[in-house]
């Protein structure tokens, strides 16, 4: 790649440990059914072939020369998704692909399982999902689980990649889409070899039948622990899966980069072990979307794309690639401003590469967005990155045993999601708003790799109802030889994923019980009730979550950090053998927190601080170069109070 020489830009000191990788477009711009004028059964292409020819060399130039990469279903492997028959394509050859490369370095994704599900509802062996369903919506009628869809993936495997073997433009081979493993629907669909066997092993594997996809709405504990058992069950069996196609890939191509999907993460996370990636996935990608999740909650989507990062990250290894909203969504337009101020949190937490959701098509319809995601590549290429704000002294645990529990009350694809509210408003008090350093793990990788525990002097759990009994009694031994469990989660140590009770490891560890719902709405920390000059003011700290508890009668030795006005005691401090317990009886980890400047982010910094947590990192100072705005606060809403820093 001779005519590529870049210069790599020089960052303050201290501040660079990581290069950056790439900026990602999704290649809504390079279909012509993706034009506004596009209508179906066009008898003629929207833009005749010879002139779109000229619009596409000029483009795929002017890509390649701001070091924006091509993504999506509508890269590579060619033909990408169905389209007119008119569509004009003989600009996509190898042969061009390759000039463009040797050019100005353009390179493309190959997602691999573009066509697998297509092929596999083809086949007379396979089980319908869900027949209602539009018939284009392929991975909702089959499960990415039907060993015919195991079969088709892996068959489109063979077929492309030898084809793309080594080939210098090809980035990465990317599998699907935002994977969700569906339940069976309607009583045809439940009769099928796939439910059948479905059905058998969540029940072996994990104690309780699985859920039903036409279930009522509920938040019974038991229906719950039905989902945790099929969503443990589909997500081990989804990441062996994935780890196949990796294997073929490299068998098939070597020096393959394989990034095994997109993560969805707009509304809530699918809740597996992504841990599991960190065995077999060079890369990985998740869409943590803002406008959604901020118009359902406020707060809760101002900070995504930085715990997206994180999150994936942390609990990979692997280089993390961030999809930003550049689309209106949810009621809400980006502009330029955001792409930066929305990447720069990506990236100073943890993401290596940048792609963009444009799904407006703004090459065509908003030349000035399209100019503002050419000019992010252009100052992203070539630089360097903070070391991320990561520290395994100090745990923050996503607990997949309570997360997996999923959202039963909810409706539709919600249901299988986890809002992981808790975990993300964590990381938002403190990394963004306490510019702390942390490290996400799972409740599994920490039981498979002891180690990890052993190693850290604290952890906290933002979500603990239910925990495997291992994982609680690993914890109790391990605060007993010295370390400080910070207990967030008002009903932590409640179950195990059978529903047997962990009260014995509450008891041991919190010395109380939740008394009476209270009516206040307020805590008061007097002065120095953590430690000397933390706080060093009276803070109060307003709850947002319904029927709050105070704790009931404290063990001898129990300190009070915090109560309600009445006096309750609402957060406890106390030692157990030679370690420490902070223990909170009501939830103020809820998005609404990070909406105004209260003291409640700032309680979090302190007592992060009293622990040993790192603060000040100065990961959390990094902006994307060119930045205009860098102190844009991360959402624009009236009376936003909190800024990024």
């Amino acid at each position: 790649m001779a005519a590529l020489t870049f210069a790599w830009a020089v960052p303050a000191a201290g501040q660079a440990d990581r290069p950056m990788g790439a900026v990602y477009d999704w290649g809504h711009e390079l279909n012509q059914d993706e034009l506004p004028q596009h209508r179906p059964g066009r008898s003629r292409p929207v833009i005749p072939a010879s002139r779109w020819y000229r619009i596409m060399d000029d483009m795929l130039r002017t890509a390649g020369e701001n070091g924006l990469w091509f993504s999506g279903p509508s890269a590579l492997p060619f033909p990408p998704l169905p389209l007119s028959p008119v569509e004009p394509v003989a600009w996509r050859t190898p042969r061009n692909f390759a000039r463009q490369y040797r050019s100005t370095g353009l390179s493309w994704d190959v997602f691999y399982e573009v066509w697998a599900g297509r092929r596999a509802l083809r086949s007379p062996k396979v089980s319908t999902l869900d027949p209602t369903v539009d018939a284009r919506a392929y991975t909702q009628r089959v499960s990415l689980l039907d060993p015919v869809y195991r079969r088709a993936a892996l068959a489109e495997i063979r077929r492309i990649v030898p084809r793309l073997r080594g080939a210098p433009y090809v980035s990465t081979y990317h599998g699907t889409d935002e994977p969700l493993i569906r339940l069976p629907r309607g009583a045809a669909a439940e009769r099928t070899p796939y439910a059948r066997m479905m059905r058998s092993q969540v029940r072996k594997t994990g104690g309780f039948a699985p859920p039903r996809a036409t279930a009522r709405a509920t938040r019974s504990a038991r229906e719950g622990l039905r989902w945790l058992a099929y969503n443990r069950w589909a997500g081990t069996r989804f990441f062996a899966m994935k780890a196949e196609q990796a294997r073929l890939i490299r068998r098939l191509d070597p020096g393959a980069t394989i990034l095994p999907n997109d993560y969805g993460a707009i509304r809530g996370i699918v809740p597996w072990d992504y841990t599991r990636l960190a065995g077999f996935a060079d890369a990985v990608e998740t869409d943590p979307y803002p406008s959604l999740a901020e118009n359902l909650r406020p707060g809760r989507g101002r900070f995504n794309a930085g715990f997206g990062a994180k999150l994936m990250s942390d609990l990979t290894g692997a280089r993390t690639r961030v999809v930003l909203q550049a689309f209106p969504y949810a009621g809400y337009t980006p502009t330029e401003a955001d792409l930066y101020t929305w990447a720069g949190q990506a990236l100073r937490a943890g993401a290596t590469d940048i792609s963009l959701f444009a799904s407006q098509n703004p090459r065509f319809t908003d030349r000035r967005f399209y100019t503002a995601m050419l000019g992010l590549a252009r100052n992203l290429r070539g630089t360097r990155l903070p070391a991320p704000p990561t520290d395994p002294n100090v745990l923050v645990v996503y607990a997949t045993a309570s997360e997996g529990q999923g959202q039963p009350w909810r409706s539709g694809g919600d249901r299988y999601l986890s809002s992981v509210d808790e975990l993300y408003t964590l990381y938002s008090m403190l990394g963004e708003l306490g510019h702390g350093a942390f490290t996400f793990d799972s409740d599994m990788r920490l039981q498979r790799e002891p180690d990890r525990l052993d190693g850290a002097k604290v952890v906290w759990l933002p979500r603990a109802d239910t925990l495997d009994r291992r994982f609680a009694a690993r914890l109790r031994t391990w605060v007993e030889g010295g370390g400080t469990l910070m207990v967030m989660d008002p009903d932590a140590f409640t179950r195990t994923p059978r529903g047997r009770s962990l009260g014995d490891v509450r008891r041991a560890l919190l010395g109380t019980a939740l008394g009476a719902p209270r009516q206040g709405t307020l805590l008061r920390m007097e002065p120095d009730a953590i430690s000397a000059g933390r706080p060093a003011s009276p803070a109060y700290l307003v709850l947002e979550a319904p029927r709050p508890r105070g704790f009931a009668a404290l063990s001898p030795g129990t300190e009070v950090l915090a109560r309600f006005l009445d006096g309750a005691p609402a957060i406890i401090r106390r030692t157990v053998g030679r370690g420490t317990v902070v223990a909170s009886s009501v939830d103020l980890l809820t998005p609404q927190q990070l909406t105004a400047a209260l003291d409640v982010p700032a309680a979090f910094r302190e007592l992060h601080a009293w622990s040993g947590g790192i603060t000040d990192h100065p990961a959390w100072d990094y902006r994307v170069p060119g930045t205009t705005d860098p102190d844009r606060p991360p959402w624009t809403d009236p009376g936003d109070a909190v800024t990024t820093g």
